[in-house]
């Protein structure tokens, strides 16, 4: 009695965990799909990244501040005019009898502050441009990565798919035979407990590859209906140039090529013309300008010229320039942690690809073929009794993990040189 307790709810187990694995198949409608190569999601990228799109703005505006920091101060114009002439007993009085003051002033700042102040915000464009490029390489990794994964999680699926399916066929066939009497309840039973397995593996993948789908469709700013089917070409990654560089070269590629190291040396000298402009900021500006009075100075139509500038005997701008030598200071140590952080992530990339190209050399490249002929042939021998479940279950599931391992292994190789072209920051091989 247990025993068929026991069968039901594993066979009602199976059963739900089939239907869900179905339901949330991977695999979308034909007119969801986007058939498209590395190079193809790299363009959409590149095209419709929102974030790259608002930091492209960001670019606009620095040039926007080169403008602006580019402009002379306006000169500001003053007039006065009396309301009432009690001598004439007259409103506004604009003729001889009449007062008003006109005064015209332009403001000019010395020692070089408007050269400087541009010099600070050409920096500071140089800087979003660095940026600009520094979140393409982060969101390129992303991207790729995403892709490559979502490649070979597909195949993955495959696999476990056509698996699920040999062995459902082989439940039913068991079940009808335990039916008549002619099989053990616990082979079907062990069956089922297999195909639940595979099941639950598929389950798990599918919400991978729907994670991986939803990362390039935020990254490519595509429809939430959109299916991305990367297409690739295996021989052409088989073949792709793993030939280990020194530390030395890949090192000097990384200080000539990463857009964040840029940024920290652009850092660098921004504050150091930001330290000059704030030393140009102790100097007063000068106001020169010139007056009209008409009646109300020493003389009618008195006219004058006026100078005006603050006293620095206090405020030298000793603060902003302590505090910009300061950020100098801070800007250097922040550029030897950077290239230090440079180092090491130079060293760890390629000791990660030259593990796992190694490890993926060593491999049988016939093991995959002759491991699906086998198990066709085991398969076959098992409906023919000339197996028993035991070996049958143990090659399944050695098979099962030898070619997914394979696929992981052929995934962290490929992203082991993705990684060594992030951290150089340049392709340095391609496929």
């Amino acid at each position: 009695m247990f025993n068929r307790i026991f069968h039901l709810l594993l066979s009602l187990a199976a059963f739900l965990l089939l239907q869900q694995a179905r339901a949330l198949s991977p695999l979308p409608a034909t007119s969801d799909t986007l058939r498209v190569d590395l190079a193809d999601v790299e363009q959409l990228f590149m095209q419709q990244n929102l974030p790259l799109l608002a930091q492209k703005y960001n670019i606009e505006a620095s040039r926007a501040a080169i403008v602006k920091a580019k402009l002379f101060e306006n000169p500001e114009l003053s007039v006065e005019q009396n309301i009432y002439n009690s001598n004439t007993r007259r409103y506004f009085e604009t003729r001889r009898n009449g007062q008003n003051v006109v005064q015209l002033q332009q403001l000019f700042h010395l020692a070089g502050q408007r050269n400087k102040r541009i010099r600070v915000e050409q920096f500071n464009s140089r800087l979003t441009e660095h940026e600009y490029y520094d979140l393409v390489r982060t969101l390129r990794l992303e991207l790729r990565s995403s892709y490559l994964d979502l490649h070979y999680q597909l195949q993955q699926y495959r696999l476990l798919n056509e698996h699920a399916l040999s062995v459902e066929k082989l439940v039913n066939a068991f079940d009808g035979q335990y039916q008549k009497g002619n099989v053990a309840l616990k082979e079907v039973i062990r069956l089922k407990a297999l195909l639940l397995a595979l099941e639950n593996q598929q389950l798990e993948l599918v919400n991978q590859i729907n994670q991986n789908q939803s990362d390039l469709r935020l990254l490519t700013a595509s429809p939430t209906t959109a299916f991305f089917l990367p297409v690739i070409d295996e021989a052409s990654i088989e073949g792709a140039n793993t030939g280990m560089l020194t530390f030395d070269q890949a090192l000097q590629l990384a200080q000539e090529n990463r857009s964040d190291l840029q940024v920290a040396s652009t850092s660098i000298l921004r504050q150091e013309a930001v330290v000059k402009y704030e030393k140009a900021q102790a100097v007063p500006d000068i106001s020169l300008g010139g007056i009209y009075d008409r009646a109300g100075s020493i003389m009618y139509n008195y006219t004058g010229i006026t100078l005006q500038m603050s006293l620095p005997l206090w405020n030298r701008n000793q603060g902003n320039i302590k505090i910009a030598k300061t950020e100098l200071e801070k800007s250097k140590i922040l550029l030897s942690q950077r290239q230090l952080q440079v180092e090491n992530e130079v060293m760890q990339a390629l000791q990660a690809l030259r593990e796992a190209e190694q490890l993926y050399s060593r491999t049988d490249p016939n093991l995959s073929t002759d491991y699906k002929r086998l198990i066709g042939g085991v398969t076959e021998n098992f409906a023919k009794r000339n197996i028993s479940l035991i070996e049958f279950i143990d090659y399944y599931e050695t098979y099962t993990e030898t070619m997914t391992q394979l696929l992981q292994l052929r995934n962290s190789r490929i992203r082991a040189i993705e990684e060594l072209n992030y951290t150089v920051g340049f392709p340095l091989i391609t496929y």
